[in-house]
């Protein structure tokens, strides 16, 4: 009996997974690794440039999410893995389902995780550079280097309660900085008289006809579910799959968001702040300018509580990514495909020399870019077209591993393939030069559109073209998971309850416009129209948690049937 304890003790402090984890650990540190410290610095940045509008190539994320809430998050928990790349081998079946694992755990491990710390890393080199003086160089090398020390502490488990703990600090030392940012340049009613009679475009929603106002029209329509992969195929897939229960998820999502939404407010107004003052005047570089808010305003002894202001964050999501990457690396191509008879000590030692190569890779690739939104448009480029397989997976017999396996691949090729025919053909020149004109918009948007038609038409004639998964395959999957959804024949009968799901859905869709616009009267000093705006907020927030709750709880009854 001692021996099936300390066995399940072990199972629990593993690197790369844990198992019945409370869901406000959970939640926190989604919330923490959620990058909620990057979106000021590049607030800032569209601020100078004088298109506040185009955050929404990052803001349109929100609908995704609120998708993912509503369909995805509840089945997680149900997957009998302990990863969320062995999800594959659970849904699909023979060659296709080995060479999709392999070929994800080393697409994801070496290419994508690594491009995704780089953008964390580049975003915190420049502020620790800017408030240490130091080079953009030595900055990502002195990030690399603590990174690499803290490898050796990283486990799951150890990073679910490191994050709750840095998060209440984080929280503490942002109070502390922005009551004192306030007082120091003149409060509120300044800042509020100041922003309106400022001649900046503080623009949120881009005037009608603008090539601007098109490429919002795309990212609000089409970018949110093309280029975004909804069903938590992440690090936060790994988190779920940790929690006690369905209800568990929905608390450990719902919950800590509401208690952040004023924070977010207060968040916003930093941008705002260091562009009206004018302490971003004549910085070459508009993603670094965010910091000299703090520099030429706090006393030199309060950047240090600015720096670990920054730093939480950072090394939240870093350490996440770096936790998720080892998993993929390690259980899921060296164990599966390797040394299947690894132990656990081998696994370990294997473990941190993965998650250290994330981090000195990822340090490679900022040492070489200068930009964040360039990073962005790339890793959005290459997911464009992709994110209807990851969904449809869940809720289609039909999808098989070829599908995903085409999609991916289609993604990775086809735009470095477009971007050079705009280059050098000149028949494709022409036509992009004729769709912007005639559309409106400027390539990127075009770009994705292109790719999402392409791509899509790749994995639906692939899937169509090869043999389903296996039957047995399918009823296994069904019967455990019980989604709902086109499963007729394969013995789930069970309800996805989508009904309540779309109106959550939608509730928490309109609140993620509504954040901005109440950020905005708040800015202004609407204080009626702002706490009106809350009131509907923190509604639409209660019936969407309720609803998902309910639909949840019938979801846990159909599992018992």
């Amino acid at each position: 009996m001692k021996k099936k304890t300390r066995n399940s003790l072990k199972f629990s402090t593993h690197l790369f997974y844990s198992k019945n984890e409370s869901w406000w650990l959970i939640g926190f540190s989604m919330l923490l690794a959620g990058g909620i410290i990057v979106e000021p610095q590049l607030i800032c940045s569209a601020l100078i440039k004088g298109q506040l509008s185009d955050m929404w190539l990052y803001w349109s994320a929100a609908i995704g999410s609120a998708f993912s809430v509503s369909f995805f998050a509840h089945l997680w928990q149900k997957i009998p893995v302990k990863t969320e790349n062995e999800f594959l081998l659970f849904r699909f079946s023979g060659l296709g389902a080995k060479v999709l694992h392999q070929f994800r755990s080393l697409y994801l491990g070496v290419v994508v995780i690594p491009l995704i710390i780089s953008f964390n890393v580049l975003a915190f080199s420049k502020i620790l550079g800017s408030i240490l003086n130091l080079e953009l160089h030595q900055a990502i090398l002195v990030l690399m280097l603590l990174l690499i020390i803290l490898t050796f502490f990283n486990s799951l488990r150890t990073r679910l309660r490191m994050d709750f703990i840095l998060c209440i600090i984080f929280i503490i030392l942002f109070t502390i900085i922005i009551l004192n940012l306030f007082y120091l340049t003149g409060g509120l009613t300044n800042l509020s008289n100041t922003v309106r009679s400022s001649k900046i475009n503080f623009t949120i929603i881009p005037s009608i006809g603008s090539k601007t106002f098109n490429a919002f029209l795309v990212f609000i329509s089409v970018q949110w579910w093309s280029a975004n992969l909804l069903d938590y195929p992440d690090m936060n897939g790994q988190k779920l799959m940790a929690s006690k229960n369905s209800e568990n998820i929905v608390r450990s999502i719902f919950l800590p968001s509401l208690s952040i939404v004023l924070f977010r407010v207060l968040l916003f107004t930093l941008p705002f702040m260091a562009v009206v003052y004018g302490y971003t005047n004549n910085c070459s570089d508009s993603e670094l300018a965010f910091t000299s808010l703090f520099t030429k305003t706090l006393p030199s002894w309060m950047l240090l509580f600015v720096l670990i202001l920054f730093m939480i964050p950072f090394l939240s999501i870093v350490q996440n990514l770096q936790n998720w990457g080892g998993s993929l690396l390690v259980e899921n191509f060296y164990k599966q495909f390797i040394n299947p008879i690894a132990d656990e000590k081998k696994l370990n030692k294997l473990g941190v020399l993965a998650m250290n190569y994330l981090i000195i890779s990822a340090s490679s690739i900022a040492f070489y870019s200068n930009s964040l939104v360039e990073i962005t448009k790339y890793l959005l480029a290459i997911t464009a077209g992709v994110g209807p397989v990851f969904m449809l997976r869940w809720y289609w017999w039909r999808i098989n591993a070829w599908s995903q396996l085409s999609a991916m691949l289609a993604a990775l090729i086809y735009p470095p393939l477009l971007d050079w025919l705009v280059d050098n053909n000149s028949t494709t020149h022409l036509l992009l030069i004729h769709l912007e004109s005639k559309l409106g918009m400027e390539y990127y948007p075009i770009k994705l559109i292109v790719l999402t038609i392409i791509v899509c038409s790749t994995w639906l004639t692939v899937t169509f073209l090869t043999k389903p998964t296996d039957r047995l395959v399918l009823e296994n999957f069904a019967n455990t998971i019980k989604p709902g959804g086109f499963w007729k024949g394969f013995g789930s009968k069970s309800k996805s309850f989508s009904k309540a799901r779309i109106l959550a859905w939608l509730l928490q869709s309109a609140n993620s416009f509504i954040v901005y616009f109440m950020f905005w009267n708040f800015l202004i000093g609407n204080y009626n129209v702002f706490i009106i705006l809350l009131l509907i907020f923190c509604l639409s927030f209660f019936i969407a948690y309720k609803l998902i709750q309910k639909a949840n709880n019938l979801y846990e009854m159909e599992l018992l049937k």
